[in-house]
């Protein structure tokens, strides 16, 4: 691996590897703090939502036209100053300053997973992305594992906990500094060799739906694919020099030929097709304001596609649930079971739930199944079977019943958006992945910053945190209501034994895919 590779891979195993985080209410909550349960859930925890919310896109912005780097450095010095507090500050203020320097640091994470791809060839992403993912979940997996260990044996208190944690960030806060310097970024600095090329999309033809569209490109000049997406097989033909245009052919068939100019044959004339055109920048445009006016022309048209918009929805709606389940479920267990009274198991919980994540993932990357067709109703069933499990959560007074309704919910989720993503990916050309997905997380931090005012927060309805789960089982219910009835609806015009006769893979679509990636 390349010197890069490794560096990087270091930084995201010991940015990761906080063993504090399975154990971080009881420790707010314990001698160390002494915060009340009100304190902790309605003032303190809120603090990190309404953070990443508004610096998300900013950092998203500055992380390209820094290029990376000093991102990945003010990652780690955030998470020093979290653990910093953490470990000598007292009082409620403090601990929001905490969730402050936490959101920051979160939202600073897209510097950790893009900075690769500008550093390697680009024959070598699929290979580095596996890498950058697998040892953040081996971080994340080692950290609740030791933290168990440690607390069950009694060897140490939550307190040396956060000191681990503390030594860790540092140690990968240090790592930062030694990462090579990027040359080129995503947006704004997209070729060391011509750094003024532009994303382009003045060229739009027919507008319309794209339900079950495939993209396909005409040579290797679009933008590099982002983290948080699978990389998926898009019929290309290795970079030339000179400075053809890019085409970008959205259709209805599901192949591609290109001839040796770059050029996608066959296409439909009926079919709406993009251009994305990469061309030097004209003499004293302004850079900020042509590229974002540009990515926003590009957004629209992504979703514009039927297919897409149904997939991305269910994402940003359903990441945004689960984030406030993830964020608040220490509390509930703590209510359940307090820690000050009984043994706690939130490492190992987090280690199952982790691990049959991880497991789940794999599986569905070779379930053979027609997600454009079965789609919604894959997505309204699983949902509604995660509604019911967040009630459960909401009324047991049975820790352990609490445990496994938290692993069976989380592992649900991580299948299922497994599946949006790659279907997200599929009907979207690679160089908007990271417009996309970023816009998708934009809105789910939307959504959730006002679920968050609404119920959380102490100044509005300051919700307990047993009925928290409730009003987020009421909205998976919601959730599961509006794509139970698009797939009644849909397989009711479609006819329900031609749905029932599509709903398996019957082409060689998805192995092509497949052998792409």
């Amino acid at each position: 691996m390349e010197r890069a590779t490794i560096l990087l891979c270091l930084f995201g195993f010991f940015k990761e590897l906080r063993p504090s985080e399975p154990f971080l209410t009881p420790y707010l909550k314990g001698p160390d703090k002494n915060l009340t349960e009100e304190q902790v859930t309605n003032e303190v925890l809120p603090v990190w939502t309404y953070t990443y919310f508004p610096t998300l896109l900013v950092v998203f912005l500055l992380t390209d036209y820094l290029r990376y780097k000093p991102v990945i450095v003010f990652e780690g010095l955030t998470l020093i100053l979290t653990w910093v507090i953490l470990v000598w500050g007292q009082g409620v203020a403090l601990m929001q300053v905490m969730q402050v320097t936490y959101g920051l640091s979160t939202a600073a994470e897209i510097g950790y997973f893009s900075y690769i791809y500008s550093v390697v060839p680009r024959d070598r992403y699929r290979k580095v992305t596996g890498y950058n993912r697998s040892v953040v979940l081996v971080g994340r997996f080692a950290a609740s594992v030791i933290a168990q260990a440690l607390i069950s044996t009694k060897l140490v208190g939550y307190f040396a906990l956060n000191c681990f944690s503390l030594g860790s960030v540092s140690v990968a806060f240090l790592i930062g500094f030694t990462l090579p310097t990027a040359k080129r970024s995503l947006f704004f600095h997209k070729d060391a060799a011509n750094p003024e090329q532009l994303l382009n999309t003045d060229n739009i033809a027919e507008k319309g739906s794209l339900q079950d569209a495939r993209l396909c490109e005409g040579r290797g000049g679009a933008l590099d694919s982002m983290p948080g997406s699978r990389r998926e097989s898009i019929t290309e033909t290795p970079d030339k020099s000179g400075s053809e245009d890019t085409f970008l052919c959205i259709r209805d068939d599901t192949t591609a030929s290109t001839d040796n100019k770059g050029t996608v044959q066959d296409c439909q004339p009926k079919a709406p097709t993009t251009a994305l055109r990469t061309r030097p920048q004209r003499e004293g445009q302004f850079v900020w304001l042509t590229t974002l006016r540009q990515l926003g022309q590009s957004l629209m048209d992504a979703y514009r596609s039927e297919a897409l918009l149904a997939w991305s929805v269910w994402w940003a709606f359903a990441k945004c649930g689960n984030s406030q389940v993830g964020n608040y479920v220490q509390n509930l267990w703590d209510m359940i079971s307090p820690s000050s009274q009984h043994n706690v198991y939130n490492g190992a919980v987090e280690a199952a739930t982790m691990l049959a994540g991880a497991l789940v993932s794999l599986l569905m990357g070779h379930v053979k199944l027609n997600w454009s067709v079965i789609g919604d109703a894959v997505l309204g069933v699983v949902s509604l079977g995660m509604a019911a499990l967040l009630f459960v959560m909401a009324t047991t007074n049975n820790i352990w019943v609490c445990y496994v309704c938290y692993v069976v919910y989380r592992t649900s989720y991580q299948a299922l958006i497994t599946i949006a993503t790659f279907e997200v990916a599929k009907n979207l050309d690679k160089s908007l992945y990271a417009l996309l997905f970023g816009m998708n997380t934009f809105v789910a931090l939307a959504l959730q910053t006002l679920l968050t005012a609404v119920v959380v927060d102490r100044r509005v309805l300051a919700t307990p945190v047993q009925a928290q789960y409730t009003v987020y089982g009421g909205y998976f219910s919601a959730i599961a209501a509006a794509y139970l009835l698009k797939s009644v609806v849909t397989c009711a015009h479609r006819g329900w034994r031609e749905t029932w006769r599509s709903a398996c893979v019957n082409t060689t679509d998805e192995d092509e895919i497949s052998e792409g990636t």
